[in-house]
């Protein structure tokens, strides 16, 4: 029956973004009863090294609303070529008719809102697809109603939907919320973004949202003055249907901070609106020609191929712990632990497209190997590329390119450079004062180079069309002779020792090699 339509990035936008967005999917799920009826959510532009957001909270999350939820994911190579025109980092137009173009067709309705929204049917038991399949062919939108912080935080279980959905019924009366704030006309009412329904074809009729909306605000004014010519009127659904929006607006967020605020013209894209119809993105908008991931929380989980990769690739261990040392004697010591080391490798790597295509520098053949079944085991379908210079690895595993360094460069999407010793036995005790052998030095001295020049030149060798920054993980980086070589290349946050793994992309800054990282008596600053 409907589409609902979302988007929002893996960060922390306004107060609380994490509960309010489960609170908000888990209740939109709970009015929803046709078996084509979805919730679309568009995780735009988060970081290749995180999960989408939906990922992130899927814990949280009911079943029905991970039945229910498609996310699809934009990739922040995917909006480089916008970072230009705009300082937010989540486009809504753009978000939202990436969702349209991909949103089941059997469907009547599209519904825009926000993931801090809880819709109640004035009539209870019945849902917001019975609603909506009884309404004649409109545009409808219906007034926000606040709901104070104290009650959503401290008094909504977010796995709840159908209590909260109740508490709402009961607090709407006792507390006095529903106010209706109306406003200029085609905005039948203030935050009117919160809830808008429009037939899928109409939608479809005058191309979607206007993409040349980047500075934020007024996108959902621009559709309804659009909407409204289209349509000829402004419907609202007040008598059956009430909208709470839990409010977050003691922390600033992007879109809310004032006179700082860059906001697109209203003049242009409300007041003067003289056609619904946008013939300039007619055959562009909504990326059709883009391939857009798409996650299932229903189906395969990140987890599920994390420790499938793992699984595949070391055996479980047989002791109930191993140790080390971080004695200042053995910081020349490059033996490390590789069954301990790769879950945190394969953990930097996981949320990466699986067509990525790695460069491996490594000395040791054991951890090209392993690492090798990890990478299958995830799922991945890119190359694993490694260099001829790289003395002693394996070249006849599946999915494997060997071939000379400068070959493979630009071909990489990734990079991983592993520092350890390649005469380093697997029963081997680590970090014993065990020094490395000429072969290990030459090796070593090998890799490092290719390092160098990795980073030095990562801006001028990427594959053709790409624009960000590649990024660098440092395997058995931590504590050693390689930790300042690899902090003084690359901006990677200084962790634990135990996992033995930093990752960052290559500092811009020369004048900061050398003295990134520090040594004052036995400790580094």
């Amino acid at each position: 029956m409907f589409s609902v339509i979302l988007y929002g990035r893996n960060d922390s936008h306004g107060y609380n973004l994490h509960k309010r967005a489960a609170i908000s999917f888990n209740a939109l799920a709970e009015v929803m009863s046709d078996p084509d009826d979805e919730i679309l959510f568009v995780d735009y532009n988060t970081p290749e090294d995180h999960p989408t957001f939906p990922e992130a909270i899927h814990d949280t999350l009911t079943d029905k609303a991970k039945k229910v939820m498609r996310v699809l994911r934009v990739r922040p190579e995917q909006h480089a070529h916008l970072k230009s025109k705009t300082h937010l980092v989540a486009l809504e137009c753009q978000s939202r008719n990436i969702a349209l173009r991909r949103s089941n067709p059997n469907n009547r309705w599209i519904l825009y809102t926000n993931t801090d929204m809880l819709l109640v049917p004035r009539v209870e038991g019945e849902s917001l697809s019975d609603i909506l399949g009884a309404v004649p062919d409109g545009f409808y939108q219906i007034p926000r109603f606040e709901l104070p912080e104290m009650l959503w935080e401290a008094a909504f279980d977010r796995r709840d939907p159908a209590d909260n959905l109740r508490k709402l019924r009961d607090w709407s009366v006792r507390f006095h919320l529903n106010q209706v704030v109306h406003n200029f006309m085609p905005m039948k009412y203030d935050a009117l973004g919160d809830f808008q329904a429009a037939l899928r074809d109409d939608m479809f009729a005058i191309h979607g949202f206007d993409e040349e909306m980047v500075l934020g605000w007024h996108c959902d004014s621009n559709l309804a003055a659009r909407l409204a010519l289209y349509r000829g009127r402004v419907d609202t659904l007040i008598d059956k249907l009430f909208g709470y929006h839990c409010d977050h607006t003691r922390v600033a967020a992007a879109n809310n901070k004032g006179r700082q605020t860059k906001m697109n013209d209203q003049d242009r894209y409300i007041w003067d609106v003289s056609t619904p119809y946008l013939p300039a993105q007619a055959d562009s908008w909504g990326w059709p020609d883009v391939t857009i991931e798409e996650v299932r929380l229903d189906r395969e989980t990140s987890y599920q191929r994390f420790t499938a990769g793992l699984d595949a690739a070391i055996a479980p261990a047989t002791v109930p712990y191993t140790t080390t040392s971080l004695e200042w004697q053995l910081y020349d010591d490059l033996t490390y632990d590789l069954p301990h080391t790769l879950p945190f490798v394969c953990d930097q790597v996981l949320t990466f497209p699986r067509s990525t295509s790695v460069l491996i520098g490594a000395t040791r053949a054991d951890f090209v190997t392993s690492f090798a079944k990890a990478w299958k085991g995830m799922g991945f379908t890119g190359t694993l590329l490694v260099p001829d210079e790289c003395e002693g690895l394996p070249s006849d595993l599946p999915g494997v390119k060997r071939g000379p360094f400068k070959e493979l460069i630009n071909q990489a999407h990734l990079f991983i450079f592993e520092f350890g010793i390649a005469t380093q036995r697997p029963d081997e005790p680590v970090r014993c004062g065990r020094l490395a052998s000429p072969v290990d030095e030459k090796r070593l001295k090998m890799l490092a180079k290719l390092f160098r020049q990795a980073t030095a030149t990562e801006h001028e060798t990427r594959p053709t069309g790409r624009r960000l920054p590649r990024r660098f993980i440092g395997v058995n980086v931590i504590y050693n002779k390689y930790w300042p070589l690899f902090t003084d290349h690359v901006g990677a946050n200084i962790n634990p020792f135990c996992s033995q793994v930093l990752a960052g992309i290559p500092r811009e800054d020369p004048s900061l090699r050398g003295k990134v990282l520090r040594f004052r008596g036995r400790h580094a600053v």
